[in-house]
């Protein structure tokens, strides 16, 4: 069972973009990328205990793969890390699109959200220390 993972996958007519946004704006670490044809490109980034898979959107209407076209209605990451400040200092650095601030929230996260450039919002939060 140690090859169990859960993986968020989205296919994006903004691929390029997108897989810098994750790589050089929030510095993921890219575990695989491939780039077979120009209807089969992706890459994974290590997300916490998971994984991103961004995948470029295919042109062909022959391609093999199923998506949604719609873009992300509702949907959101929630990450957890330890360094969530770090992150959001280096993200307003970056001039990334802040979402909502660096905040403690009443339900025990200090969070901010990013909004990523197909519009999904990217929550990140560490657990607050009870006194």
């Amino acid at each position: 069972m140690g090859s169990d993972q859960f993986r968020f996958g989205y296919f994006t007519p903004k691929y390029e973009e997108t897989v810098a946004f994750y790589r050089e704006g929030l510095e993921f670490h890219s575990i695989e990328a491939w780039d077979r044809t120009p209807d089969d490109r992706g890459t994974l980034f290590r997300a916490a205990s998971g994984v991103i898979e961004v995948l470029a959107l295919p042109a062909s209407d022959q391609s093999d793969h199923l998506w949604d076209e719609r873009p992300a209605q509702g949907a959101f990451m929630v990450i957890e890390m330890d360094q969530v400040e770090a992150l959001y200092q280096s993200a307003v650095e970056k001039g990334l699109p802040i979402q909502n601030e660096l905040k403690d929230q009443t339900w025990g996260h200090r969070s901010f959200c990013v909004r990523e450039p197909n519009g999904l919002t990217l929550y990140f939060f560490s657990e607050l220390k009870s006194s």
